[in-house]
């Protein structure tokens, strides 16, 4: 298996993955929604809540806030050495105290730890109007999707590397038309020619309205060996630690398997 970096952003991560198959792609995607762990608040203490949100409501808002996570100090509560009780190794406190006329935002959320805070200052949780008041605190621990969609730390997509063969003697007689038919506007004009525009090439999503159109002069390929693999992270991680650390529990749980097998 071979992979390289496409491209890459503050939070969005392209690789080629090629000599390799489908079912393993995409359980490496799978792997990085499910099973790589992030902060989300998890329990809520409300000591005060006079606002038109239920506890319930209010508490539900907190949950879904993404985290900044630091994998290497947290731990899962299941794998701390406090055995689920609670400390600081496996969570952390968020407090949140408010008073009206107000809107509440994410920012007002004040963390015990200072690397873990909202990934996002401005999401709404609460309007408060005069006399009415907001006290709680909220506890962040580690978890995955499997257990709740919260704590996803990203969205991810896997596709087929397009590959586009050009009968340029027919092609050239075209070049309007075809250039035309394409959505994404993959084909480009170079000195009489119709060509693939690498620099759009891994825009095409296989749509093959230009073979269909043209059956005779465009061929469009792909194969199980050679795909694209998109991540899109929520803030909570970099791409290419959720990428890593995927690829961690996946090996992991390959080992376990071999080992029940044996």
């Amino acid at each position: 298996m071979n992979v390289k970096i496409v491209s890459e952003s503050k939070d969005q991560l392209l690789l080629n993955i090629n000599k390799t198959n489908f079912e393993i792609v995409n359980s490496i995607r799978r792997n990085c929604i499910n099973n790589v762990p992030t902060l989300a608040i998890e329990d809520v203490s409300i000591l005060i809540n006079n606002s038109a949100l239920y506890d319930e409501v209010l508490a539900h808002r907190l949950g879904l806030i993404p985290l900044t996570t630091d994998l290497k100090t947290y731990v899962k509560k299941e794998d701390c050495k406090c055995k689920g009780v609670g400390c600081a190794r496996c969570t952390v406190q968020l407090s949140l105290e408010a008073k009206g006329p107000c809107t509440v935002y994410s920012k007002d959320l004040v963390s015990t730890d200072k690397s873990v805070k909202p990934v996002f200052d401005d999401i709404p949780i609460v309007k408060l109007f005069e006399g009415q008041e907001v006290k709680l605190t909220g506890t962040a621990e580690l978890g995955t999707s499997t257990y709740h969609s919260k704590f996803a730390p990203c969205f991810a997509y896997h596709k087929y590397y397009p590959v586009i063969s050009i009968d340029s003697a027919k092609a050239s007689k075209k070049a309007g038309e075809i250039i035309a038919v394409c959505p994404r506007h993959v084909f480009k004009q170079n000195g009489g020619k119709v060509e693939v525009d690498s620099d759009k090439i891994l825009d095409c999503n296989l749509c093959l309205a230009c073979q269909e159109t043209f059956p005779d002069i465009i061929k469009v390929e792909s194969t199980d060996e050679n795909m694209l693999l998109y991540i899109e992270s929520w803030g909570q991680l970099k791409p290419k630690e959720i990428y890593n650390k995927a690829i961690e529990t996946l090996m992991e749980s390959i080992g376990e398997f071999a080992k029940q097998v044996k």
